[in-house]
């Protein structure tokens, strides 16, 4: 199964503006949706603050990051670990269903695990 055939169901959801693999680095491996350059943008400027997010959780030893929601006025960026050095950026419209975009970006991680361990 594609990378696309796992995330079509994230990329149905309503609103959902871009949707991008990365890696920890903020290096794009695939994006998908009509504003997925903007995705790039995000991977870029939200990998180092993910990074120490990591950091600071292992600190407080609150056990393994998963899923981190950045909720604005505008857009709501909805982060999911699909391993500790891969994640799945999803940007949702304030007026899309980012609680249905976090549902589907967890089973799409959950699937797409295997293909990066």
């Amino acid at each position: 199964m594609s990378f696309a055939e796992v995330v079509r169901p994230v990329t149905a959801c309503p609103g959902l503006l871009a949707l991008a693999i990365a890696d920890r680095e903020g290096i794009p491996v695939e994006s998908w949706g009509p504003e997925a350059s903007e995705a790039e943008e995000v991977v870029a400027e939200y990998t180092g603050f993910l990074r120490e997010l990591t950091h600071a959780n292992r600190e407080l030893k609150l056990g393994n990051l998963h899923q981190v929601v950045i909720a604005g006025s505008q857009r709501v960026i909805v982060v999911t670990f699909i391993t500790p050095n891969y994640y799945l950026f999803a940007v949702v419209d304030k007026d899309g269903n980012p609680g249905k975009a976090r549902f589907q970006s967890r089973v799409a991680a959950w699937r797409l695990r295997p293909e990066f361990i």
